[in-house]
């Protein structure tokens, strides 16, 4: 028989819970305890059941708890994986749309460009600057499509072409009356040359022809103006620094309070042009012709411009010019293309 606590011991329960298995009493054993004991056996068993069950109990709850919260997790995952795809995919939508919305303004925009009206022009212009600034992957090339408008509009190229492409120099001069630059023309060249970034190529203007056109405070800064015709052109406080004009035909042009600072004029014709308070500094007069220039004398101009043997400086002469006619007394058309 197991050896059971002393009935005196003033705790016997626990005793008999810590350390008495019921499995190893026989039932001999067990009819011969005295009833009170029996039933502290019993309720001692009874109460290891319950706490079996508790624990039982606890760790479904548990389990089902942390099912539940693997769940919640993973539902929120992907919760969260449809959102990021949906909003991609709204994303991908709206970009589509606008990028369709941004080719419908620009394919009306450009074909208002042709229409006759001049207020239509205007706004067709505006409202290529307003796709520009929308969509600055576009920028370059609507800065190209208004340089090409400047191109086609210039005076010798519209028809009639204007007075001043068909009079000879000498005309001219009695041809006192500076033609404006017409305002969707005018429009087209400073929207373009607003478009310009630091790095960019620069807008080109190259090869037109605007003789005796008023072009007063002009900005122009860092143009391609390779070989245009801007003879007797007032340019009177423009900014042209930085400017590409090499071969530019600049006979009797009006550049005073003009900025030429770092210009390249290499082989321009600045025949009689007047230079009164131009900044000159670090522009490139390299095979330039100077020959009658007025408001600056040829130490001046030398002394802050990069000029070389090539470069004349002296009296007015008739004689072959870099642009224009053969002589100031000839007949022949001054701009021929």
């Amino acid at each position: 028989m197991a050896n059971l606590p002393n009935s005196s011991s003033q705790d016997p329960l626990p005793g008999v819970v810590s350390h008495l298995r019921i499995a190893e009493l026989t039932q001999e054993e067990l009819d011969a305890l005295p009833a009170e004991k029996r039933l502290e056996l019993l309720e001692a068993h009874q109460h290891r059941e319950d706490q079996e069950r508790e624990r039982r109990r606890q760790n479904r709850h548990q389990w089902f708890n942390s099912v539940g919260i693997l769940f919640g997790v993973l539902f929120t995952a992907a919760g969260l994986v449809v959102t990021a795809l949906t909003l991609r995919a709204g994303q991908d939508e709206l970009r589509t749309a606008r990028e369709g919305q941004i080719t419908d303004r620009y394919a009306k925009a450009v074909e208002q460009l042709a229409s006759p009206t001049v207020e239509v022009r205007l706004g067709s212009m505006y409202a290529l600057r307003r796709i520009a600034a929308d969509s600055p992957k576009d920028r370059l090339t609507i800065r190209s499509v208004l340089a090409a408008f400047v191109s086609n509009h210039d005076f010798c190229t519209t028809q009639p072409p204007a007075r001043q492409c068909i009079a000879s120099l000498s005309e001219l001069t009695f041809v006192r009356t500076a033609k404006r630059l017409p305002s969707d023309v005018r429009t087209a060249m400073t929207i373009a040359s607003s478009l310009s970034l630091p790095g960019d190529e620069p807008v080109d203007f190259s090869q037109v022809r605007f003789p005796r056109v008023e072009l007063a405070h002009a900005n122009l800064s860092r143009a391609n103006l390779r070989g245009v015709d801007l003879t007797w052109a007032d340019l009177s406080g423009a900014n042209l620094s930085f400017v590409n004009a090499i071969g530019a035909c600049l006979t009797m042009a009006t550049l005073g309070d003009a900025d030429l600072s770092n210009a390249n004029l290499r082989g321009a014709d600045l025949y009689s042009a007047e230079l009164w308070d131009a900044n000159l500094t670090g522009t490139d007069l390299r095979d330039a012709n100077l020959r009658g220039v007025v408001g600056m004398t040829p130490e001046e101009i030398q002394k802050v411009a990069v000029t070389n043997a090539e470069t004349t400086f002296g009296e007015k002469q008739t004689g072959p010019e870099l642009c224009g006619p053969d002589s100031t007394l000839t007949d022949r058309p001054l701009h021929p293309r």
